[in-house]
């Protein structure tokens, strides 16, 4: 941690200029722009919404704001991984002429990502005034709880860049796996309707950590337990620890792999 964070400093606006690129290239000949950031989540939100609140005749109060919740949580981790997976090699040109940290690469995607769910979640908090949803200091919470979907979404884009060197398999893995964990995880759904003996299987999901800590406050109005709070730090210091540690035992070889 101590070597990415002065290795980031030292190039801060070669990665400046990776995010703004990144942004650029993303929105590039879009009549609609960075507005596409925001329209595709609130479409699919807006169809989960009408089909469990109208059509299934889910029996929850705000259930939009319920499963607004849930989304942001699960696509802060999910669209970032998935765009930053290939950051390597997709920068594999630079990276084989100039002698640059290799971490900014994945690292500039990631906050690139995280311009468009800090958008998102602001979009959230206007939909909690719309449906008159309570406001209280509870929301603060939201701040760290974001670095902590940042770090552990930092985390997985750092070993899944260097998987993907090898195996280009790993981004269709990854997608797979990302929408069996939608379906596997309390987001459109309560974890409460399900029976006892399954909401414990929940309790192995790292996503129901993440997704609880943003309902808590957003939804309840409440400010995440101990439990959840002490779970969720863990498992982003474990998997970024771990993103880390891989990514610079493998560093020194990205010239020949990419070759």
């Amino acid at each position: 941690m101590k070597n990415a964070l002065k290795e980031v400093v030292s190039y801060r606006e070669l990665m400046g200029n990776l995010i703004v690129t990144e942004l650029k290239l993303r929105y590039r000949e879009s009549f609609l722009g960075f507005l596409w950031t925001v329209l595709n989540p609130l479409f699919f939100l807006l169809v989960l919404a009408l089909v469990f609140s109208q059509i299934i005749k889910f029996q929850m109060d705000n259930y939009t704001i319920f499963l607004f919740a849930g989304m942001a949580s699960y696509l802060m981790i999910q669209q970032t991984v998935l765009i930053a997976t290939g950051s390597i090699v997709n920068n594999q040109g630079l990276i084989k002429k100039v002698s640059v940290p290799k971490i900014i690469f994945p690292l500039a995607n990631v906050l690139a990502r995280f311009v468009d769910h800090v958008a998102l979640l602001l979009i959230l908090l206007l939909f909690m005034v719309y449906f008159r949803m309570d406001f209280n200091w509870s929301l603060l919470c939201l701040v760290p709880l974001v670095v902590l979907h940042f770090l552990f979404s930092l985390g997985l884009s750092l070993l899944a860049s260097v998987f993907y060197i090898r195996v280009r398999d790993v981004q269709h893995i990854l997608s797979i796996g990302f929408q069996a964990f939608f379906y596997l995880s309390p987001i459109i759904y309560p974890a409460g309707i399900l029976p006892e003996a399954m909401q414990k299987i929940f309790l192995f999901n790292p996503f129901y950590y993440f997704i609880q800590s943003f309902r808590y406050p957003i939804y309840h109005g409440l400010f995440p337990p101990l439990l959840i709070w002490g779970v969720t730090i863990f498992l982003t210091a474990v998997v970024l620890g771990l993103g880390l540690w891989v990514f610079y035992q493998k560093e020194k070889d990205f010239v020949f792999q990419l070759s």
